[in-house]
Parts: structure tokens; sequence; C-alpha cells
């Protein structure tokens, strides 16, 4: 994993068209109005390792824009339980991540977040980057 690459690759997405539909082109889980990329996986290393690059990029992250918004994911679960549709990607980081830091992107109005994926006991935890155009619900 590399801060400057993921840098980059957030800059990228957020100045890129989202597509029309769902779709998975290349890094990123994309669809309308966001992109998800996973940035790294534990099974080449720890999930220590993920939590520390994860501190990395909300230290750059924070420098850029400003203090994180800091978002539970239980709230999400528990409305979309009640039958509320949650929009991607947000319904999607409720499900994977306990934990997702944002920031507003004043530059293009996007919402950028990472959090790590470690809620499923059977798969390996993910660092999560997401770039969306749709408000926190």
């Amino acid at each position: 994993m590399d801060v400057v690459k993921d840098l980059a690759l957030t800059d990228s997405l957020c100045a890129r068209e989202f597509p029309a539909a769902r779709d998975k082109a290349g890094p990123a889980l994309g669809g309308p109005g966001y992109f998800l990329v996973v940035l790294g996986a534990a099974g080449g290393g720890t999930a220590a390792d993920l939590y520390a690059h994860e501190a990395a990029l909300i230290e750059r992250f924070e420098e850029r824009w400003g203090e994180a918004s800091r978002w539970g994911s239980v709230t999400l679960l528990e409305r979309a339980a009640r039958g509320e549709e949650i929009p991607e990607p947000w319904a999607e980081l409720g499900v994977r991540a306990d934990d997702l830091r944002t920031w507003h992107e004043p530059g293009t109005g996007r919402w950028v977040g990472i959090a790590v994926a470690d809620r499923d006991p059977e798969a390996d935890p993910e660092l999560l980057l997401m770039v969306t155009d749709r408000d926190p619900p």
C-alpha cells in the first residue's frame, strides 16, 4: 500500500465521471453517483497494517480538508432492517465496516470516505476508499 498512490487515485476518482450503471471496471466498483475501491487487503499482511495505512490516509486527508466526520454503521443497518432504502455506496459500507471517516471535498462537492471493512470474520479485512456525490443518509 502506498499513500502517495492512494492520494492520486482519490484525486482521479474525484475528477472522473461516475458510471451510468453499476460497473466493476478496473480497481473500482462504481455505479451512478459513486466509486468504491479496495486499497488493500490483509491477505498480504495484517489487519494492523490496514489500520496503520488508514491512519496515514486520514492524516493526509485532514491536512487537505480538515477534521473527518466519523460515522458508525449500526444506524444504517437498523434503518435498512426496518425497510428503509439506503443508497449505494452507503449501504455497502454499512454492511462491511463498523466505522467510516468522511470528508466533503469542496472542489467537486463529492464525499470521500475510508473504512476498514472487517465486520465479516470469514473474510480478510480490506481498506476501502469511497467517492460519491450522494450525501450521507
